[in-house]
């Protein structure tokens, strides 16, 4: 299935390109040479005190090659002076400077803000990415993140030095914000979506110093209000690829007016949905039967019959006759018969009137 996913940034190849091609021409990325004809000091901004060890600092970056780049990020050793890192980078400063007046920082940029998956995030962070218990670098290097938000360059502590990670910095670009970092599972995880439509949400344990995926979800919004889920889990060094149908999530409290017309739980947590989608100019009713994690086990939107007597609905998916009511399913087989009972005070909407969706027929 095509998936269309388009982002208000540069694409993610084009700002690497632009990122290495400064690098190489700067010596990158470790770098301990002077580069006075390519930067000058007239604006030099630092950043916040992050580590005994390390401080920062960021100046003009005047070469016209790459346009993109306006300022180098330097991270200096605190006892030696040198430059163990010196990166280019596409910085708003006035944008990277507001939160300086709101902490109080006497002017100085701000460090380890992390806002997931949107909001304020710092031109630097310093902290364990990879769980060996050794403070990494990740530096800002611009806005090309999902809906143009905050990327990165990350470096990973090695000995007295850093070095570049290109699979850290991976999970650093094009998606929505930093990677999460989950100390008590060991984890990272990302998340990037393309409108409201479509979402994907990844998980990664670090081996051999590298991330590595063990879990991808991949969600897109159908017109039926039903979620088409990609899901991709390891198992034994292989990815293993599920695909299903789910409802989407809804929570009353945060979401408002609930999307179903009809639904309940019944007593061993399975969900029973009735909704309605528009086919051209006429609404059709649908039935949903989920297990409790919202995975749909039967889809069914063909003709439906409403009793207002019994207020019952039914519809026969052969062999099999449903009747839903306030009582809950019945699930009449040719030879048997079985009432799944619903939870009173699980239910939600009415079935009272249903005439005017176009697939049900009201005696």
């Amino acid at each position: 299935m095509s998936k269309v996913k388009t982002f208000n940034a540069l694409p993610k190849v084009v700002s690497n390109q632009i990122f290495q091609a400064a690098i190489t021409l700067l010596a990158l990325p470790i770098l301990s040479l002077p580069y006075s004809a390519l930067a000058q000091a007239s604006n030099q901004y630092q950043i916040e005190d992050f580590s005994d060890d390390y401080y920062a600092t960021i100046k003009d970056y005047t070469d016209k090659q790459f346009s993109e780049l306006n300022y180098i990020i330097e991270i200096i050793d605190a006892k030696t002076k040198k430059t163990l890192i010196a990166q280019p980078s596409s910085l708003t400063m006035d944008y990277e400077l507001q939160d300086s007046a709101s902490l109080q920082l006497g002017g100085k940029l701000s460090a380890n803000i992390v806002n997931i998956p949107y909001g304020d995030s710092s031109v630097l962070i310093y902290d364990d990415f990879n769980f060996d218990n050794k403070n990494d670098l990740a530096l800002k290097d611009g806005r090309y993140g999902c809906y143009g938000g905050p990327s990165y360059q990350v470096y990973l502590k090695k000995g007295h030095s850093f070095v570049h990670s290109e699979e850290f910095t991976e999970l650093a670009q094009g998606n929505c914000g930093f990677f999460d970092i989950d100390y008590d599972r060991q984890t990272l995880s990302t998340m990037t979506k393309s409108g409201a439509a479509w979402h994907k949400y990844s998980t990664y344990k670090v081996i051999n110093n590298k991330p590595v995926a063990i879990r991808i979800v991949e969600e897109e919004y159908q017109a039926k209000g039903l979620l088409f889920i990609t899901q991709s889990t390891r198992v034994n060094g292989k990815m293993r690829v599920d695909n299903y149908q789910a409802l989407a999530v809804y929570d009353p409290k945060t979401d408002g007016k609930s999307p179903y017309i009809y639904t309940f739980h019944l007593d061993n947590e399975k969900i029973m949905v009735l909704a309605s989608y528009f086919v051209g100019d006429s609404e059709q009713l649908y039935y949903v039967f989920a297990n409790k994690e919202g995975r749909v086990e039967l889809y069914y939107d063909g003709p439906f019959i409403y009793d207002t007597k019994q207020k019952t609905l039914s519809f026969t998916n052969k062999p099999v006759l449903y009747q839903v009511n306030k009582q809950g399913i019945t699930v009449k087989l040719p030879h048997s018969s079985k009432l799944l009972k619903s939870q009173p005070t699980s239910v939600q909407g009415s079935i009272d009137s249903l005439t005017q969706y176009t697939n049900v027929t009201v005696k």
